[in-house]
């Protein structure tokens, strides 16, 4: 049975721009029916990959965002990877009104999720995503 790691990941990149989430959903959609993904389970993943993909466009200063999809064994998992520094914060609804939560959004609807956090030394972000369902 293979791994996850052995599976070669399908990587596109886009430009660091609000008018490529469009695109970027798109290849997750595409992605998903073509593993036929349950429709909740898409959803999700769309849902978080979306979050990490604005939160690099609107915080990374990058000039393009890689996402990477790969699916086996009943996970799907994708990383999204930018060239910018990690800036921790907590969300504070009171300055940020409806934003500042897309990292808490993503811990629900994920079963996994990781980020290797760029820094000053080592730009690039990194934020991997992973969810499983149930084989047929």
């Amino acid at each position: 049975m293979a791994t996850m790691e052995a599976i070669a990941p399908v990587v596109r990149s886009f430009r660091a721009h609000p008018s490529s989430l469009y695109q970027v959903r798109q290849f997750i959609r595409q992605q998903a029916e073509l593993v036929q993904l349950p429709g909740d389970v898409a959803d999700d993943l769309l849902l978080a990959v979306s979050e990490a993909c604005v939160n690099a466009v609107l915080h990374s200063s990058s000039r393009t965002v890689k996402v990477a999809w790969r699916h086996s064994n009943g996970c799907a998992e994708v990383v999204v990877h930018d060239e910018g520094i990690f800036q921790r914060r907590l969300p504070m609804p009171e300055i940020d009104g409806t934003g500042g939560r897309g990292i808490l959004l993503m811990m629900a609807v994920m079963d996994e999720v990781t980020i290797h956090e760029g820094t000053p030394r080592q730009p690039g972000t990194q934020v991997r995503l992973r969810r499983c369902h149930a084989l047929d």
